[in-house]
């Protein structure tokens, strides 16, 4: 616990050179992710918690951030996710691709737009899923073709390779946006706004080919150890890959936060989503049961217990607001598996908004530190 103690004495994460808003590995941004957590953050966490050659798992992976932090610094970082979106979004970070087969991969999928044009079912989709307007507006015609016909080529050669799931990641990220990069016309990174400007064509292979080289490009440190991040209900049955870890950290949905299946709703419906499913998938994600009852977590505490080592310990970064004290509640809840080492709040007075409101009425960061009885 000495690391920790100097963490809240010193918050290094909010000092240089950790504080620059683009530290840590460029993989870190393969694809843009609302209320992901800071690299610099998970870095200190994972040096704080764990040592090198330990099994890190995050259950509520995201866009991968603990457990790359974890696989870049010698441990190894797992995770799970409910969504394609976070299975996806990890696993490009993760798992190590070769040049070739993703060569090979865009080359497929090249053929597939020029040869294969989208199915109805497909323009079905586009057509009822429109939030911050219709998806149509979002591209110029041609572009929209292609990427109605790429949405399909993802969803018929989904695969646990490490080249589909950066292909994927890459993909996502490239969707919509404000910067050169983007397939869309002029909209937010993070949250699809609506767009605005002026229609432009842009070639889905141009710009996928570019965003993957420039990922393929990263460097990685010698140390770095492969890891993995599987699709599955947190509450649910664990895949059988997943054995005893060391220690679990990780970041669930805060009570008060926003819904990030809205929030990301277009890489949602890229990732195979038509529009009942944003109805009815999302009944399962945490971010909507917890509101209902908290106990949720009793379930899921007994699942941590069940997969941890002896001693093992479980560090949860949450969210206090005035509507709920998630690290008090939360205590209480994991009362009858683990012992609490310490519960600490951090102002959040130093995270960026990056143009919309990811704060919600969240006041605090808390940590609780829970260890394995």
């Amino acid at each position: 616990m000495r690391i920790w103690n100097n963490f809240k004495d010193s918050m290094p994460h909010q000092q240089l050179p950790y504080s620059k808003r683009n530290w840590g590995s460029p993989l870190h941004s393969v694809c843009s992710y609302q209320a992901k957590m800071k690299p610099a953050l998970a870095h200190h966490l994972v040096a704080a918690f764990s040592k090198e050659k330990d099994i890190v798992l995050d259950p509520f992976s995201g866009s991968g951030t603990i457990p790359f932090e974890a696989s870049l610094m010698g441990r190894t970082g797992l995770g799970l996710d409910i969504a394609l979106l976070g299975v996806a979004l990890s696993n490009a970070k993760l798992m190590r691709p070769e040049p070739e087969k993703v060569q090979k991969l865009l080359d497929d999928l090249a053929a597939w737009i020029d040869s294969a044009p989208p199915s109805q079912q497909t323009i079905n989709d586009s057509e009822t899923v429109q939030f911050n307007g219709k998806l149509s507006e979002y591209f110029h015609p041609k572009t929209f073709v292609e990427i109605l016909s790429a949405r399909e080529f993802f969803i018929r050669n989904k695969s646990d390779t490490a080249e589909w799931n950066l292909a994927m990641a890459c993909m996502l990220h490239i969707l919509h946006g404000n910067r050169p990069y983007a397939l869309s016309r002029n909209s937010h990174p993070i949250t699809p706004y609506a767009p605005t400007g002026e229609f432009v064509y842009k070639s889905v292979i141009e710009k996928l080919t570019n965003k993957v080289n420039k990922s393929l490009a990263v460097e990685l440190p010698a140390n770095f150890a492969p890891g993995r991040c599987y699709q599955a209900d947190i509450c649910g049955t664990w895949p059988t890959e997943i054995k005893q870890v060391d220690c679990i950290i990780t970041s669930p949905p805060f009570f008060d936060s926003t819904r990030f299946y809205m929030t990301n709703w277009m890489r949602y419906w890229f990732c195979g989503w038509s529009r009942p499913d944003f109805d009815t998938e999302s009944q399962n994600f945490v971010e909507v049961t917890q509101k209902r009852n908290l106990n949720v977590y009793s379930g899921i505490f007994n699942k941590f217990s069940q997969y941890l080592k002896d001693d093992g310990l479980v560090v949860l970064h949450l969210g206090f607001s005035k509507k709920c004290d998630m690290a008090t509640e939360l205590g209480l809840l994991a009362d009858e598996k683990f012992s609490i080492l310490d519960r600490y709040t951090e102002s959040v007075d130093h995270c960026e908004s990056h143009g919309i409101r990811d704060k919600g009425t969240v006041t605090g960061h808390q940590y609780l530190v829970l260890k394995k009885k």
